[in-house]
């Protein structure tokens, strides 16, 4: 009886595990394929391309900037050096590969550890999960989300080998600071590329995944180190490395001069071309194609006049006197760090905001995040403040520039700065081919990006005479023929009024009779505006026209004055004309783009057209060498080899302008405030343009061989004087200008 009721039992015990085992199969079998049903597509991965960066490349064709929205360099595994991938493979995934998606013994390991600590400390999902899910998957923590992940990462590594899953994740994985992949890890980090770090370089960098920016030695140095040491460890403990190794890469100090701020060199050049491709190729290619941009930046020109422009303009706008107290912060007594936030280490030169905790001894005592500064009294002398306690305080924020850095103390020592107001724009160009070779559009990108190079136009002052000039050479007037330098009387119509205009000459005295080339030299105004009266208006803007003037000039002899508006572009490119021979050529930035395999989207082949006479473009430029060898612009004379240009001072000296060439470069230089005002009383364009655009060129021009500007073939001048042209009717004048 009893063995029948046994017997009963596990027959029902049998059949009810048969019935149970035959549901739970079902269920989870119809829950297996729910799941399978909604998993992505792999062929996404297998034809993946990843997202490139467009670079731009100088006229020697160096890398100088990028567009991205993931940095990211694309390297083959057997580029990445065996130590880093021997870190990730450590520190991430140790059984990669043995196991065919998921790693479990991981898995334990990881919640063992995290158990220890009481925190979460490791992950558990391996290499090819992570992979599953930076590709296919959204971030959030959920049951659902991790089955899809397993079951992805199963299925990848059906399709693909485990070296192409580890060249995948080391090409997608983000590192922190934007960089994407290893190889724009190690550039961002270490400015080398990945197959040249060292073990202590690949160990950091293999612990940044798990938490980039808490890991990050740019933020945080020592819970980067710890974390560095734990990579180390863990791959001392599978075998990758021996002991001694792990300890002497442990010590590798960090070079903290490569945590610099990020900069954009040439901004205004970099977002003129940006707005260029955007239009044409559109976002998506812009910021994700991989694009090469082969343009015609020359650094050494582009760096030397950013460093005069900064230099020159900080000097102009203090001579003008300390403008005073900005703000003033509250500081906390327990904040360890005081001062404004500052993660990255300084650069010489740096012009940085400190905060004022008081007057020294020596000077005053400054705080930058972690460094701290000594702005000595001689470094504050300039600004002529007599009592230093009276008006820095405690909290205080001021402009320094740093002088040199201790870092193993942390300690700068500065000089006080002041951010200037006024403005400056540059332009230097090729005139042979039109090649753009530097731009300048403001004092500080980031301050405004209104680029006054080409979108401005400002009264170009005297700086316009030489367009009446070659008008004048143009037709048969020589360099020696006289024009008559003394007072006249004009009707004109000022103010919707119709009055006398008397022009003045800048130092008041008139001259008599004088040369054209002396009045061009020495810019005498109303010499040049008599000698507009006999060309005529209509021919002088019909000649500035042809040489790349497009604004509208007004036809009135104030012309000769330089009052109608022009972009500095403009004047350039027309300038250019002179040194070419008579020859324009358009400007351009673009030599070449490529797409990311190479093959060329468009290319950019100079061609010139004869705009002017050569006989009247080398009579021209002859007469302007004087300009700098004789005359408003002598001070250029140092730079020791042929020069032609003109200088430009407005009324009221709201404009300064200089303009100078040899034959194969142009340059141009403006300075002057957005909202037009006097940059100072009896200042001209050769106190303020002409010094900045000297100390410019002497870098420019440096390894350049001296050129003279050769005569035409047929050189032929007439020395007679034409026939006396009616005045314009249609001309009238207004105010005098400057030199």
């Amino acid at each position: 009886m009893i063995r029948n009721w046994k017997r009963q039992l596990i027959v029902v015990t049998f059949w009810t595990f048969v019935v149970l085992l035959t549901v739970g199969t079902g269920v989870s079998g119809g829950f297996f394929f729910a799941f399978m049903r909604d998993l992505p597509n792999l062929s996404s991965l297998e034809e993946y391309r990843s997202s490139l960066i467009t670079n731009l490349y100088s006229d020697r064709d160096e890398l100088f900037a990028s567009f991205y929205e993931q940095k990211r360099i694309p390297v083959l595994l057997e580029k990445i050096p065996q130590n880093l991938k021997n870190a990730i493979i450590a520190v991430e995934d140790a059984q990669f590969y043995k196991h065919h998606g998921l790693n479990l013994r991981g898995i334990v390991r990881a919640a063992l550890a995290n158990l220890r600590a009481g925190e979460v400390v490791e992950g558990g999902s391996s290499i090819t999960q992570q992979l599953a899910k930076v590709f296919f998957l959204n971030p959030e923590k959920s049951v659902p989300r991790k089955i899809k992940e397993a079951l992805l990462a199963i299925e990848i590594e059906k399709k693909f080998s485990k070296d192409k899953i580890l060249e995948l994740y080391c090409n997608h994985i983000y590192f922190g600071h934007g960089a994407y992949g290893v190889e724009a890890a190690a550039q961002t980090y270490f400015r080398k590329p990945a197959e040249k770090l060292s073990l202590g370089e690949c160990a950091m960098l293999a612990g940044l995944p798990r938490a980039p920016t808490y890991y990050s030695p740019i933020i945080d140095k020592e819970r980067a180190s710890k974390r560095r040491a734990h990579v180390l460890t863990r791959m001392m403990e599978e075998g990758f490395l021996r002991k001694k190794e792990a300890v002497q890469a442990a010590k590798e100090p960090f070079d903290e001069q490569y945590f610099s701020r990020f900069r954009t060199f040439a901004p205004y050049f970099v977002e003129y071309v940006r707005q260029y491709l955007e239009e044409k190729y559109g976002s998506y290619a812009l910021y994700h194609g991989g694009l090469r941009i082969y343009t015609t930046l020359n650094l050494e020109i582009q760096k030397a006049a950013e460093e005069a422009i900064q230099k020159g303009l900080r000097d102009i706008d203090k001579a003008r006197g300390y403008r005073g107290k900005t703000v003033v912060e509250p500081i906390k007594a327990s904040d360890p760090k005081k001062g404004r936030s500052f993660i990255y280490r300084p650069q010489l030169g740096d012009i940085l905001d400190a905060t004022v905790e008081k007057v020294g001894r020596l000077g005053l005592e400054v705080a930058l995040g972690q460094y701290r500064g000594e702005v000595p009294f001689d470094k504050v002398a300039w600004a002529n403040i007599k009592d230093l306690r009276a008006h820095f305080e405690s909290g205080q924020i001021i402009k320094v520039q740093v002088l040199s850095i201790n870092d193993q103390k942390r300690v700068l020592t500065l000089a006080l700065e002041q951010e200037p107001e006024i403005e400056a724009a540059f332009l230097a160009i090729d005139p042979r081919t039109g090649e753009t070779k530097a731009m300048i559009g403001g004092y500080d990108f980031s301050r405004s990006r209104f680029n006054r190079a080409i979108q401005a136009k400002r009264q170009p002052g005297s700086a316009f005479k030489p367009f009446i000039y070659a008008a004048a050479f143009d037709l048969g007037f020589s360099p020696s023929a006289v024009i008559d330098d003394s007072p006249v009387t004009y009707q004109a119509v000022i103010n919707g009024q119709l009055t006398d205009w008397s022009p003045q000459n800048y130092d008041g005295k008139f001259r008599g009779p004088i040369t054209l080339r002396e009045a061009l030299e020495d810019s005498v105004n109303v010499a040049t505006i008599r000698l507009l009266e006999q060309v005529g208006v209509h021919r002088v803007v019909e000649m500035a026209h042809q040489m790349g003037i497009q604004s509208e000039l007004r036809p009135e002899y104030a012309l000769a004055l330089g009052v109608s508006e022009v972009s500095l572009m403009e004047m350039v490119s027309a300038f250019g004309v002179l040194a070419n021979r008579g020859v324009r050529c358009e400007p351009f930035a673009i030599r070449r783009v490529t797409d990311r395999d190479g093959k060329i989207l468009e290319e950019h082949f100079p061609e010139g057209q004869q705009a002017i006479r050569e006989e009247t473009a080398y009579t021209t430029a002859e007469v302007m060498k004087g300009v700098v060898e004789r005359g408003t612009a002598a001070k250029a004379s140092v730079l020791e080899r042929p020069l032609a240009g003109k200088t430009g001072t407005t009324q009221d000296s709201t404009d300064a302008w200089f303009v100078g060439f040899t034959p194969s470069l142009v340059a141009g230089l403006w300075i002057g405030y957005d909202n037009p005002r006097s940059l100072g009383p009896r200042v001209t364009s050769a106190t303020l343009a002409l010094p900045i655009w000297i100390h410019t060129m002497k870098r420019a021009l440096a390894r350049s061989p001296v050129e003279d500007f050769g005569p035409p073939a047929r050189d032929q001048f007439s020395e007679e004087q034409p026939e006396q042209r009616r005045p314009d009717e249609n001309a009238t004048g207004v105010n005098a200008g400057r030199p």
